[in-house]
């Protein structure tokens, strides 16, 4: 839909002061939700969750890229002070800062929105979009993080969710992580070696990404388990399987499934419980396998030991494929 159809004065607009509040202060309150679901008191959602309302032009893949969106349309409509969301994210630090900073178009701000993309979907094109997204990941957890605030809020078994804590403590230092990735490669550095690693391993031949389309699947032999981001900009394929030389197998619904995606129509997401006694007729190892359902965000089929942990399956690789392909196929 272009900018012409749609009426800027009937599109809620974010006042110049507006601030971030948690969930519990935003609900029965007129707000505005950021990459997540609709809450009592809702007037405007910017968000890619499924059975939100986003406005039809602003619509995108990710959040912050509906954000960037909806600044474009010119909002003129009734103010809002508020600005809200339900858990801590890249996409949700990006789409919020946006929304309450509403820089101009540029740099920081196709910056933001790719960093956004790197950390929900693991794909990029630049490398400082997957390096902010690290290094936003990083900030938030309390191993990593250098901000006393964040620490004291993950580790506080009374505290509730930290969520707030963590975008209250990160919002102000969006601009510099943007404008210098690299005055913050010592959250992402040792990270990032690992992708290019991995990156290697699949440039060199030693790793390969082979693509069924008609399964939508890629089968991705290495090694072993591979970085996401590594692989996942290599291929569309919203089925993902991993084979490592030790027999570990792994496939995984995409995150891209789980969201309303809408730059091109995605297959669904197919039950695979009902290959679970096949797989188990065919299984020589000690354990089980297991599918996590069709509504986790990025579920997985895999073969368990007795903990749960992914182990190695005596089942080969393309047999594995084939007991797939019925249910793939006709569920397409």
């Amino acid at each position: 839909m272009s900018n012409e159809t749609v009426d800027p004065s009937e599109l809620p607009r974010v006042a110049p002061g507006a601030e971030f509040v948690a969930e519990r202060d935003a609900i029965g309150r007129p707000h505005a939700v950021v990459d997540g679901p609709l809450l009592p008191g809702t007037v405007l959602c910017l968000s890619h969750w499924p059975a939100t309302n986003s406005p039809p032009a602003a619509l995108a893949d990710t959040s912050a890229e509906i954000v960037d969106r909806y600044l474009a349309l010119g909002p003129a409509g009734p103010e809002l002070h508020l600005v809200t969301n339900n858990h801590f994210d890249e996409d949700g630090l990006f789409g919020i800062w946006l929304l309450l900073e509403q820089p101009p178009p540029g740099p920081l701000r196709q910056l933001a929105v790719e960093a956004a993309e790197a950390g929900d979907f693991f794909t990029w094109s630049d490398p400082s979009a997957a390096k902010c997204a690290i290094a936003t990941m990083a900030m938030a957890d309390r191993s990593t993080t250098p901000f006393p605030q964040i620490k004291r809020a993950l580790a506080s078994p009374t505290a509730g969710d930290p969520s707030d804590t963590i975008y209250r403590a990160l919002l102000p230092r969006v601009p510099s992580l943007l404008a210098d990735p690299e005055r913050y490669s010592f959250l992402w550095s040792e990270p990032w070696l690992v992708v290019e690693s991995d990156i290697a391993l699949l440039d060199s031949g030693e790793a390969t990404i082979t693509e069924i389309a008609e399964l939508d699947l890629a089968v991705v032999r290495a090694p072993r388990l591979l970085n996401e981001m590594a692989v996942y900009p290599r291929t569309d394929c919203t089925r993902v399987l991993t084979a490592t030389e030790g027999g570990c197998h792994v496939l995984r619904y995409r995150y891209e499934t789980w969201v309303n995606y809408v730059s091109r129509e995605l297959p669904p997401r197919v039950d695979l419980r009902p290959l679970l006694p096949a797989l188990e007729e065919r299984e020589s190892q000690p354990g089980a396998w297991r599918f996590e359902g069709v509504d986790p965000i990025t579920p997985r089929l895999y073969f368990g030991n007795e903990t749960g942990a992914a182990a190695s399956s005596g089942i080969e690789v393309d047999e594995l494929v084939e007991v797939l392909r019925p249910r793939l196929e006709r569920l397409r």
